[in-house]
């Protein structure tokens, strides 16, 4: 064996590998040779093709043969030198790789990333993660690196659905379909905001489970510079009540609406959309876009700054990030809390997939999982109109 020193392990940890890996007499005389040495190096040199070999005809080495392929793999260099994220990603720090020319954009930006306001940091920026805080000769200390954008100015209105009950059961038809004629008027009431160009794009999604707690729900991004969102809520509250009147409908259901703001996202590229693209949601979403959106509710008072700094649990987003399969083609995770300041807190998580549709089974396990965690309304959904 090679007498190089290999100072990515320890003494005590070589001690431990050997202890599962070989019999007791073996790690004995390994350990003693090792103490005299003071030093460790699987150099590979001694014939570890062999062991490999043997592990399929002498099964009392497979333990040996697997501990040295693996210290095989850990002692060859990477693929690839790693190279730093972007705009408060996680990994990447100045010290520990190659980082890219200057200057940054959205548009040159090839990894995924975190979108935060600047207003919302100090408490959406995750728990453990440095606020980064400029140096001396003007460069950053934190093992982030950060990219300033302009803030789109964009509120969101979110109108949630219940199923549509009748008011009197033993008169209804039995021919009544109560959903397609919910989705009638849901589909008119996003079709009056589109002819009225109040909302800078919008959208209406169903519910794919036959049984769920809300079927529809219309979602609108406002343009604050062009319209008031005071005025647009108090407008589509109206119109939606009207259009939802029990009395002439002869049924009734809940209608949740509220003003969301953007709190933070993790996005993947591409992240600057065509000009004649941005805030469309019609030409931005194919035949096979769909969304995982998951619903919160707290208290008044406990959406505490430990909370919401936490937000990547409880939300379930890390969840999504790192099992949601690629195939799937994840295109940002968004959390948006409402502006109300008086009552309880909403908040919504929507994880928008280019090609969640096209294999319903690759969110299918993960749906039951989000469920699992007793934690918000969780619903697979697609888009059945937009503009």
């Amino acid at each position: 064996m090679n007498q190089n020193t290999f100072a990515r392990y320890s003494f005590s940890s070589v001690c431990w590998h050997l202890l599962r890996a070989a019999p007791r007499t073996m790690y004995r005389n390994a350990v003693q040779k090792f103490w005299d040495m003071g030093q460790f190096n699987p150099g590979f040199e001694l014939d570890s093709e062999a062991v490999l070999k043997c592990e399929r005809t002498q099964t009392k080495r497979n333990k040996l043969a697997t501990l040295m392929s693996w210290l095989r793999q850990f002692n060859e260099p990477p693929p690839e030198p790693i190279k730093c994220d972007y705009m408060m990603n996680f990994g990447g720090g100045g010290h520990t790789g190659v980082t890219r020319a200057e200057p940054i954009s959205l548009a040159t930006l090839d990894r995924d990333c975190f979108i935060i306001p600047v207003h919302s940091v100090d408490r959406f920026l995750p728990a453990g993660i440095p606020l980064p805080a400029l140096s001396a000769d003007g460069k950053t200390a934190s093992p982030l690196s950060v990219l300033e954008v302009s803030d789109p100015k964009l509120c969101i209105l979110v109108h949630l659905m219940s199923p549509l009950e009748a008011i009197d059961p033993v008169m209804e038809s039995p021919l009544a379909h109560p959903l397609l004629k919910q989705r009638s008027i849901a589909s008119e009431l996003v079709t009056e905001v589109q002819q009225a160009n109040t909302a800078v794009g919008g959208m209406l999604l169903a519910n794919m489970e036959k049984n769920s707690e809300f079927p529809f729900i219309s979602y609108y991004l406002i343009n604050t510079l062009q319209t008031d969102p005071s005025n647009f809520y108090a407008s589509l509250r109206v119109s939606s009540l009207s259009k939802f009147e029990p009395k002439a409908l002869k049924y009734t259901a809940a209608h949740t609406l509220d003003l969301y703001s953007e709190v933070a996202s993790i996005c993947r590229p591409p992240l600057v959309l065509p000009s004649n693209e941005a805030g469309s949601f019609k030409k931005s979403q194919t035949a096979a876009t769909g969304y995982i959106i998951t619903v919160f509710k707290v208290f008044e008072g406990d959406d505490g700054e430990r909370f919401e700094k936490n937000w990547l649990y409880w939300t379930g987003a890390r969840m999504l990030y790192r099992y949601l399969p690629r195939a799937a083609g994840l295109r940002r995770i968004a959390l948006h809390k409402s502006t109300s300041q008086k009552g309880d807190k909403m908040y919504l998580l929507v994880c928008e997939c280019a090609d969640l549709l096209k294999d319903i089974s690759l969110a299918a396990f993960l749906i039951p999982a989000m469920r699992a965690r007793l934690c918000g309304y969780t619903g697979l959904y697609r888009p059945i109109q937009a503009f």
